[in-house]
């Protein structure tokens, strides 16, 4: 019986909960597509060994259909065709073969039936198997795993969520502890510093806190664990951990943390309240949300605004979430002063989505809708037109590739963080792509002093009150000083340019500008 579609024919005969799952006939049209388009038998056998599994998958775990399917299930799918499929292993060329497989057929499906949610998932389990960018297969779950459990149940009992907040609790506690530690300490205070912005005052450590201190840590922890960028590496706290914490979690721990790395920055309000649910509205994409558990929603919700990271999709859906008073009205005006600082992030990241601002400037929003909500402030952002970004120039990074390191180094020794010192090096490419004429190679050490103290000044820093740096790199000091005239004048550059700005920089321009 080597023929596929007498091996679908008896895989139906023997199946009678496989065609609510998915019709013999179509599947059969599906097949009979790829061989008019030339795929041979054991081609053909290679699609049908991975949609049979996907049908008897469903079929074993009592699901309903290909939508109920989770990133884990289709790992588990993974594990199971690899013990089943003699010429199926557990490679990053199998395993990408089996997802195209599956790509291709829910395609196909969804021409023949009504759209669902399956590609949304397919492609997080795609993903899910790569990190950094290298292939690597997750660990395989025996069935009775917790957290991954928890997906296919309809109605989570009251003590399995105890059990879950425990898990999650014991988890944060443990990050926080991490990060607490040492060799973090600069991070940590510089996130203290970029949170609260230039009204900062030390707040108690974290036990024996007033209310209004405790919702200060849950907000600042919400912050520094999926918004703030690290000196050294400019990576995501939480990621850093995972990365260099995985080996000590538990599986469920893990998968924790991975649902918790999908969560997006959100800023929202509130339709309506239910029983079990609350729907919100997406400030800027108007796209609809019901979010669980109405029971942290204030007696005046309808008249807030909101922001937090949410997870579209897995077990966990909410993180701590901050709010702020804000009418019909103010809420329009604040997406339309934040869809402003998009234009003028874009001058650092030309074609720059809303995603690629929060993911990089999420401190600013926050501080800029709680200047807006609490102090009556409605223009934090320049009327000015934004400038326009010099190109990329490669011409010029090769041939001043020397000077560039140098700057590198100097400025992460001086205390700039990784995506400060691109930046720099940017306003440096920049002002040699435009010096006229050429300068001579003796005054170098005057042009990237000027660069450097030009930078501290776009960003509010006072540097040229500094002696020292003027000192640096050996250069005559008139010379720094016609250099750092002369790139203001080239370059049009002026306090808080958006161009060359940088977290702390943007956060003072909404309090100083």
């Amino acid at each position: 019986m080597n023929n596929v579609y007498a091996l679908v024919e008896h895989f139906y005969e023997n199946n009678i909960d496989a065609e609510p799952i998915l019709a013999q006939d179509f599947l059969e049209k599906y097949l009979r597509k790829h061989a008019w388009h030339g795929a041979d038998d054991r081609a053909l056998q290679r699609i049908w060994a991975v949609v049979r599994m996907l049908i008897t998958y469903i079929e074993q775990m009592h699901l309903y259909s290909f939508a109920s399917l989770t990133v884990y299930d289709y790992q588990e799918i993974l594990y199971r065709l690899a013990q089943s499929e003699t010429n199926f292993d557990l490679t990053e060329a199998d395993v990408k073969e089996c997802f195209d497989i599956m790509e291709d057929f829910y395609a196909c499906y969804h021409k023949e039936y009504e759209d669902g949610d399956e590609l949304v998932y397919l492609q997080d389990a795609r993903a899910s198997v790569y990190e950094d960018g290298k292939f690597l297969m997750p660990p395989r779950r025996s069935q009775d795993e917790f957290y991954s459990s928890l997906n296919h149940q309809e109605n989570v009992t009251e003590e399995d969520v105890d059990k879950l907040n425990a898990l999650l609790d014991d988890l944060l506690h443990r990050v926080g502890v991490y990060f607490h530690g040492k060799q973090f300490l600069r991070d940590m205070n510089r996130a203290l510093l970029l949170y609260s912005g230039p009204d900062y005052a030390p707040i108690p450590a974290e036990d024996n806190l007033t209310p209004e201190q405790e919702m200060y840590w849950l907000s600042f922890w919400d912050y520094f664990l999926f918004d703030y960028h690290m000196i050294e590496s400019d990576e995501m706290p939480l990621r850093y951990y995972f990365q260099h914490e995985k080996a000590r979690l538990t599986i469920s721990e893990q998968d924790i943390i991975r649902d918790l790395l999908g969560a997006k920055f959100t800023v929202f309000y509130v339709e309506s309240i239910r029983e079990d649910f609350v729907t919100c509205r997406n400030l800027f994409t108007d796209e609809c949300i019901d979010l669980p558990d109405p029971d942290w929603i204030y007696p005046d919700a309808e008249h807030m605004i909101f922001f937090g990271h949410l997870h579209a999709r897995g077990v966990m859906m909410l993180n701590y979430v901050t709010s702020l008073p804000a009418s019909d009205k103010l809420r329009r005006r604040m997406k339309d002063i934040i869809l402003r600082q998009l234009e003028f992030f874009r001058c650092q990241k030309p074609g720059a989505t809303l995603d690629d601002f929060f993911q990089r400037d999420a401190v600013a929003v926050r501080h800029t809708l709680n200047i807006m909500a609490n102090f009556a402030q409605l223009n934090v952002v320049p009327l000015r037109k934004a400038p326009k970004p010099l190109p990329v120039n490669l011409d010029i990074r090769r041939s001043f590739q020397d000077e560039e390191r140098v700057l590198r180094e100097v400025s992460l020794r001086i205390g700039f963080s990784a995506f400060s010192v691109q930046l720099i090096c940017k306003l440096f490419e920049d002002y040699m792509s435009v010096a006229d004429p050429a300068p001579y190679p003796e005054e170098m050490p005057a042009i990237i002093t000027a660069c450097l103290l030009c930078y501290g000044t776009i960003n509010g820093l006072d540097f040229e009150d500094i002696p020292e740096l003027y000192d640096l790199f050996g250069a005559d000091h008139d010379a720094i000083q016609h250099h750092i005239e002369t790139l203001r004048q080239r370059l049009g550059c002026t306090r808080f340019d958006p161009r060359y700005l940088t977290e702390e920089g943007t956060v003072s321009s909404l309090y100083l500008s």
